[in-house]
């Protein structure tokens, strides 16, 4: 992005930068300044359409100046208010939440400014505090302005409240609603008030996802009632509230059909908008509501659209996130990790210019990949530039700032190492922590690999003899994971592993290698070949357990093969350690995946 006023190309651009080279202070005509900051709106206009920000930025802050101490007077507010509203936004779209705050205040602050017209002012602020993780801030604000728009949002957000609200929507929207009619192409306007409430929402229910707040499932309520009644449940700023709505449907009654109707509402309310309501509102769909129906290719393909979109219209914060979610579907969704490791590289540099949290969760992640491809000389934290130097000080510090994501973030990271490299008790002790969390309730894009490898975990340590609880849990995992089956076609292999599982917990060898088997060729079949490679180690340690001992050798190679594909080196040289795979073998995989990744 080229952020110099020249990338301005209109001629009134070019003469507006001219007159900002003199400055006000040559200016002592009033009329004149007001005159020359009303260029500098248009010009800034002009520039934020293009993308150019930095330039919009630059023709906002000059204009402010030109209204110099008093840009709340009488005759010039309504031309203040726009000139601080663009300043906040275009200091968001370049990531400079400072300077939103400000500029969001100083409007909220003005004596001339009435609470409608500062609706736009709270949205701003509330973003900026929800992108710096001020969560609680985000949501005690929000649910301020929300209360005294007449929202009826409860004090004491209950279960039972939660759920007889919920049950109270879903009877609302039978009166407007018909989900067996063909909603493609749908669009209504909205105005810009209504337009603006549904964004202060939109915040706050970021806020709540994000520090797992009780109150997330009731802004999601108040807003898919507000939209329908509103009659506005056509515009895409009501599509986010539709996708949250269906996510709540996943989350509080397990109904995958009735969260994928409503998530097919928001996609045809949505249709080919390409605006800031339509960015935020495929985070929802992609990245917290359709995973469980697409393929996680398509996820990937449906994410970086959304940052393609988002980064277009100026919605940096959308955009990070959705880079975020992609990288994570890569790395779940069996991606070589040589073009994961290459993606992180490339997608850190834009992530750690826009955003303060999402690194955090980033080198998390990365920490996984360096422990499954082998590399040990280096020290992902130093991206982070701050005080946090390990696992434990970032713990430390997601737990000071009570966000509920992080914490969850960190215990998974640990239960992912720990589970890939065979250490199921540490996995599970990780996993203990986690369900203790309010946030591991909400489903993710990980929620379908982490409850599967949970599930694994628990009968190889009730087959050790770690105690009758871990099939207990083995099994509630494996009936979970059969009801997911029916609308989420990609665990198939995992749900066939689970079975396998299962069955070799019972010593039903003949089911258990059916259903190795099947799982091996259904995980080929859907390209994962990771999790291949994981059924292959699975079989093969239930081999071994059986005294098959060259039947399990010969699973341990093809395990090995896998991972050596995936390029999960470090993983192949623990399965090559631990059960003596053929050393020429293992020098042939080694040589082709060093290469791969140099």
């Amino acid at each position: 992005e080229d952020d110099s006023p020249a990338a301005t190309l209109s001629l009134s651009g070019i003469a507006t930068s001219q007159i900002n080279k003199a400055g006000p202070e040559f200016i002592s005509d009033r009329t004149q300044r007001i005159r020359f900051a009303g260029w500098n709106l248009h010009a800034s206009n002009e520039s934020a359409a293009n993308s150019t920000f930095r330039a919009a930025l630059y023709y906002c802050k000059n204009g402010i100046l030109f209204l110099r101490d008093d840009p709340w007077h009488d005759e010039t507010y309504p031309l203040g208010i726009e000139l601080h509203e663009g300043a906040a936004f275009n200091s968001f779209a370049v990531g400079n939440m400072t300077d939103v705050a400000e500029c969001a205040n100083a409007i909220i602050d003005s004596d001339n400014v009435d609470f409608e017209q500062s609706l736009p002012a709270h949205c701003m602020l509330l973003r900026s505090l929800e992108s710096t993780g001020y969560y609680a801030d985000t949501i005690t604000r929000g649910l301020a302005v929300l209360r005294r728009l007449n929202f009826d949002i409860p004090n004491t957000p209950s279960h039972v409240i939660i759920i007889q609200t919920m049950d109270q929507t879903s009877s609302i929207a039978t009166h407007y609603v018909n989900f067996n009619a063909n909603s493609s192409g749908l669009s209504q306007v909205a105005s810009s008030k209504q337009k603006n409430i549904l964004k202060i929402i939109d915040s706050v229910a970021v806020a709540c996802f994000l520090s797992a707040s009780p109150y997330l499932s009731l802004v999601a309520c108040a807003t898919v009632v507000y939209s329908l009644q509103q009659g506005i449940f056509h515009c895409e700023e009501s599509a986010s509230a539709f996708a949250i709505f269906g996510y709540f449907k996943v989350l509080l009654e397990g109904d995958l059909i009735a969260g994928q109707q409503w998530g097919d509402l928001a996609i045809a309310v949505l249709g080919n908008s390409n605006g800031y309501a339509s960015a935020r509102a495929r985070i929802y769909l992609f990245g917290f509501l359709y995973f469980w129906y697409i393929p996680i290719k398509e996820t990937c393909r449906r994410l970086q659209e959304t940052y393609t979109l988002s980064m277009r219209c100026g919605e940096v914060d959308s955009a990070m996130y959705a880079l975020c979610l992609e990288w994570r579907c890569q790395f779940f969704g069996g991606c070589k990790l040589s073009i994961v490791l290459s993606n992180y590289v490339e997608y850190m540099k834009s992530v750690t210019k826009y955003s303060t949290e999402l690194p955090k969760h980033m080198v998390l992640r990365k920490i996984n990949l360096n422990i499954l491809i082998g590399i040990s000389d280096e020290d992902p934290f130093l991206l982070l530039e701050d005080t946090i130097c390990n696992e434990d000080e970032l713990l430390t510090h997601a737990k000071l700032k009570k966000n509920m994501q992080l914490i969850e973030a960190v215990h998974l990271n640990r239960f992912i190492s720990a589970f890939w490299m065979g250490d199921f008790a540490k996995a599970m002790e990780s996993s203990k922590l986690m369900a203790e969390l309010p946030s591991s309730k909400m489903p993710k894009i990980q929620t379908l690999y982490y409850t599967c490898y949970r599930g694994i975990a628990a009968y190889q340590l009730y087959r050790g003899g770690n105690g009758e609880h871990f099939l207990t849990e083995g099994n509630e995992v494996l009936s979970k994971v059969q009801s997911w089956r029916k609308m989420c076609k990609h665990v198939e292999n995992k749900l066939l592993l689970l079975q396998a599982e299962y069955f070799a917990s019972q010593c039903n060898r003949a089911s258990a290698i059916e259903k190795y088997g099947a799982s091996i060729s259904a995980a080929r079949d859907h390209g994962f070949v990771h999790e291949q490679g994981l059924a292959y180690e699975c079989m093969g340690k239930y081999l071994s357990s059986v005294i098959e001992i060259p039947e399990a050798m010969q699973c341990f190679r093809r395990a090995h093969e896998c991972y050596m594909q995936w390029g999960a080196l470090g993983k192949a040289e623990q399965i090559q350690r631990d059960h003596r795979v053929d050393p020429e073998h293992y020098k042939y995989g080694l040589a082709t995946i060093k290469h791969e990744r140099d």
